[in-house]
């Protein structure tokens, strides 16, 4: 054995003896590097090593480029990391969560100092055409070298000149205690999986509608502490309803749930979508991972089951589910206000004060130092100006600050997020702050500027380029083809510091990018996001015409896309109106075929904004004039005057009926039935009606309201 061999063996150890995992950096040539890490590993009778490389040894077992999260739940002694291959910082976060205590993650790359220079394979996932890889930046790889200088807990092993042998440095690693852990006769490690497990069990003996919420990063035997307590209750002769977004999401809790196989196993899994159609009896609701399924099924599903258990991961390796508690939690706060929540902090795969989950967390900012101490009160005069990072402790305060704002206000961020941000050729970042803290934060995509083939082949449908959003929406879904050459700023995202949200700085963010974007030229600027009623409304406040809605729930979020712009040259200006023209003449009737399943709220608010395209003929008005006194008198059903009606909202204001007066029933009832075609029965299970008697009697008693006549007794 070589004297760096017996080194490394000695490091490994200390690993194992304090349960701790470790960062090596193997810094040299490409070949170099791989060679180097295989001798490594053979000389430490590594027996299960994972790897993230396009040049693995035969045989490897391999995490996959295109499905890095595929290896979730399974535990590796090792990990390669070939830099070399793409730094991709999600496929590294993956990585790392399967390692466990006593394992090292090996990094193959060139010597920090060139990480500057770094010709990155990944940045081809992140180049924009036209521009391509040249405009994207390296300051991600820069900062994770500037990093890795400053973290105390790392290896070494690199390239010397005339020599194969590596030079091994190692600092010096702190003796910190080693929790000893004992499986309990329930199967628990550590005391937050044994106080997850009571209070499961108690979900099912105490009071209905106080659903428990567990909340965990990675690692921390959350999945497992749900098998378990499933375990019991079934086997006590409870029925146990187990969901999640897919079934490999759920493969640890059914693997606990279930010890022996053979025997009688009274839960069932359900696909989320599944659950909806079938709603099966059940004593508990199970829900794993519930960050990742979408917020309107999931509260569906919570609605109808009054025992429920929901877990997720809040700061996972794969991504974080951050954004998702701060929302869900007041959807809990306003519906189930009894609701328990549960924190499971202590690791069960490694010790805590982990040293490389200590470096992933800087790294990658899975857990972001956020301001604090923002006064609900006020604000003082706060600076507008575009955030450029720089490697120094004011710029990552910064930078921490508003990832953790852009997190908060998003259900899930990746990793990969944070390097696209930081590295996208075409985007930019802009905030409101003072001194010390940031107030509110957008991140802008400039997009468009295609022309050539490339123009041509997005029109035809052949080409659909990875980040051209605004211009691709306009060109192929709004047939303005004009927009693939204009210039467009594309708000991303954007966030206010929850404190702050509701008085006004997210209007005053957006006036100044206004300013911005027209004074650097923009045809217009815009945004494509999911959301409700209430999120469509801030854009409309601020000028913004809505001009496109997406057909389908967007699965993140459950919501439908929004397509938002507000023209800023004279070209963006008649293109954009060329396209609201073209969404206002289209919308009644989409509203009864391809978006007849849009929430009611969402529906006043696109009408609200709405130009009538419905023309009234002076015999159609006089004969529906006719047709809607007999209905609203009582002498002829809806079935009868349904045209009419349809033809008298559309041929006039919808913004200028009388619809504040209305119920939010009887809001809800005109939409669905009236603009949307729904079923009698769909209206009636939908709002909650006794039956068809008391849903023909609110459809008359509403419209008279709107169209401000008298119901006749």
């Amino acid at each position: 054995m070589l004297a760096w061999q017996g080194q490394l063996q000695q490091l490994t150890n200390k690993l194992v003896h304090s349960d701790r995992r470790l960062l090596v950096l193997v810094e040299g040539d490409a070949d170099w590097a791989l060679e180097t890490v295989q001798v490594a590993l053979a000389g430490l009778g590594a027996e299960s090593v994972l790897w993230y490389s396009t040049r693995s040894p035969a045989g490897a077992w391999t995490l996959p480029a295109d499905r890095y999260n595929h290896e979730l739940g399974r535990e590796a002694q090792q990990g390669v990391f070939d830099a070399y291959s793409g730094f991709n910082p999600d496929a590294l976060a993956a990585l790392c969560g399967n390692i466990r205590g006593g394992g090292c993650v090996w990094v193959l790359c060139p010597p920090l100092d060139e990480w500057p220079r770094f010709a990155d394979p990944f940045a081809r996932k992140i180049a924009v055409e036209p521009w391509g890889v040249a405009r994207v930046r390296n300051r991600f790889t820069t900062r994770a070298a500037w990093i890795l200088r400053q973290y105390p807990y790392r290896a070494h092993l690199y390239q010397r000149s005339g020599t194969c042998a590596p030079g091994l440095s190692v600092q010096q690693l702190p003796d910190l205690p080693v929790q000893q852990r004992r499986v309990d006769d329930a199967g628990c490690v550590t005391d937050c999986q044994r106080t997850a497990m009571e209070l499961i069990l108690k979900v099912i003996q105490g009071h209905r509608k106080r659903p428990l919420v567990i909340e965990a990063d990675r690692g921390r035997g959350k999945s497992v502490a749900l098998g378990l307590a499933v375990a019991r209750l079934a086997e006590a002769g409870k029925r146990i309803v187990i969901t999640a977004p897919r079934v490999e999401n759920a493969e640890t809790l059914l693997r606990f749930a279930r010890p022996h196989p053979d025997r009688p196993f009274n839960a069932e899994f359900y696909a989320p979508d599944r659950l909806l159609q079938v709603l099966p009896k059940a004593d508990l609701l199970m829900v794993d991972e519930a960050a990742a399924i979408a917020p309107h099924l999931l509260k569906r599903i919570l609605s109808h089951y009054s025992r429920a258990v929901m877990a997720t991961t809040v700061n996972g390796y794969e991504g974080t589910g951050r954004g998702f508690s701060v929302r869900f939690h007041q959807h809990l706060n306003q519906q189930f206000p009894g609701w328990v929540r549960h924190e499971m902090r202590q690791p069960v795969r490694w010790q805590e004060q982990d040293w490389l989950e200590g470096l992933l967390q800087k790294l990658l900012l899975l857990k972001p130092q956020g301001a604090d101490n923002i006064d609900p009160g006020g604000h003082p005069s706060l600076q507008f100006g575009e955030f450029t990072y720089q490697c120094d402790d004011h710029a990552e305060a910064q930078l921490n600050q508003l990832f953790e704002l852009l997190m908060s206000a998003h259900y899930r961020t990746r990793p990969s997020d944070l390097r696209s941000m930081l590295d996208g050729g075409n985007v930019r970042l802009f905030t409101l702050r003072d001194a010390h803290q940031v107030y509110a934060v957008a991140m802008v995509a400039c997009e468009g500027e295609l022309g050539g083939n490339l123009a041509e082949h997005i029109t035809e449908g052949k080409r659909r380029p990875h980040g051209q959003v605004l211009p691709q929406s306009l060109a192929v879904h709004l047939g303005q083809a004009q927009a693939l050459g204009m210039c467009h700023w594309r708000i991303v995202r954007i966030a206010v510091q929850p404190q702050l949200q509701g008085t006004g700085l997210g209007s005053e963010l957006l006036a100044h990018l206004l300013r911005q974007a027209r004074a650097e030229g923009a045809d217009g600027i815009g945004s494509l996001f999911s959301g409700s009623a209430a999120v469509l409304q801030f854009w409309h406040k601020n000028e913004y015409a809505c001009i496109r809605v997406g057909y389908q729930r967007e699965a993140t979020t459950g919501a439908h896309s929004l397509l938002v712009y507000q023209g800023l040259s004279d070209g963006g200006q008649a293109m954009v109106q060329a396209a609201l023209t073209g969404f206002h003449e289209d919308l009644p009737i989409q509203l009864m075929l391809t978006h007849q399943q849009l929430p009611a709220s969402l529906v006043l608010q696109l009408c609200a904004r709405h130009h009538s395209t419905v023309p009234a003929t002076l015999p159609n008005h006089e004969r529906d004039q006719q047709a809607l006194q007999r209905f609203l008198a009582g002498y002829t059903p809806y079935e009868n005057a349904a045209a009419a009606v349809w033809r008298s909202l559309w041929s006039l204001p919808i913004s200028g009926l009388a619809w504040d007066q209305l119920p939010e029933s009887e809001r809800k009832l005109v939409i669905m039935k009236v603009l949307q075609n729904h079923p009698w029965p769909h209206c009636i299970s939908t709002l909650q009606l006794t039956g068809i008697k008391q849903a023909r009697k609110l459809l008359r008693q509403a419209l008279a309201r709107g169209f401000h006549w008298t119901l006749s007794n």
